[in-house]
């Protein structure tokens, strides 16, 4: 699929902006046109390049087909055209690694297409701070998510201004939660820790009490407390991989 040229007018050319002579971003690297700079390919541009607004447009189309094979690469359930420029859109705008770490990816992978929306609005901060102009492209690209008829409005009367262009720093990364970070999960390592202990001791005591293997190993599946030692380090092991499933699927 490719970018249509409603949800680049829509989108990405409202909140990016065109500017025809080189100027420094934010964070002082050269750019020019749609947000086009070095980093994308040719044209190389200097502080002192000036192009027109039909070189604006083919520079801008051709860096978009390195953004439309991200979302083409990274998304596995089929899109409508909204859905694929709001994603285009997105990693335009963040990068395609904040759209393969994000959970936002995992629910459109798992077809909870309803959730997008609510994904969108925490990539709204940059450098720790909600700014204004991010706030506004996540609200325009969840609106064409849903549907065409919103956008129009929510352009018109929320425009960025062209000299801001605080809608084109990058959004802090939004943390993806780890195992690290559950409680559930720690608990469960816990729990299956102790078993460990409780059977080391009992394995060590069958060890002084008999004299061969084969009478060791009588002695502990006849011993209830080896068997509950056994059957907490089993509990404790199943918690924490039904958990570290159920985070990977849902990422909560």
């Amino acid at each position: 699929m490719q970018m249509s040229p409603e949800g680049m007018n829509a989108l990405l050319k409202q909140f990016e902006g065109c500017k025809l002579k080189a100027y420094r971003c934010p964070r002082g690297i050269c750019t020019i046109g749609y947000g086009h700079t070095n980093a994308a390919g040719a044209p190389l541009i200097t502080d002192n390049s000036i192009i027109t607004q039909q070189q604006a447009n083919d520079i801008l189309r051709r860096d978009l087909v390195q953004y439309e094979n991200s979302v083409n690469k990274l998304v596995k359930q089929p899109l409508t055209q909204h859905q694929f420029d709001v994603l285009v859109d997105f990693v335009y705008n963040e990068g395609e690694r904040n759209l393969a770490t994000s959970t936002m990816l995992r629910k459109i992978n798992a077809g909870q297409f309803q959730d997008v929306p609510s994904e969108l609005a925490k990539f709204n901060k940059a450098g720790g701070k909600v700014l204004p102009g991010l706030v506004r492209r996540r609200q325009a690209e969840a609106n064409w998510w849903l549907a065409a008829d919103a956008i129009e409005a929510s352009n018109e009367n929320e425009a960025p201004t062209a000299d801001e262009h605080e809608q084109r720093t990058t959004a802090d990364p939004v943390p993806v939660p780890t195992m690290a970070n559950s409680s559930q999960g720690n608990a469960a390592l816990v729990t299956a820790g102790l078993g460990s202990l409780g059977v080391a001791k009992q394995v060590a005591a069958q060890a002084q009490d008999a004299s061969d293997t084969a009478d060791q190993l009588i002695g502990l599946f006849s011993n209830p407390n080896f068997l509950i030692m056994s059957a907490i380090i089993g509990l404790g092991i199943a918690i924490w991989f039904f958990r570290k499933q159920h985070m990977e699927e849902h990422g909560v």
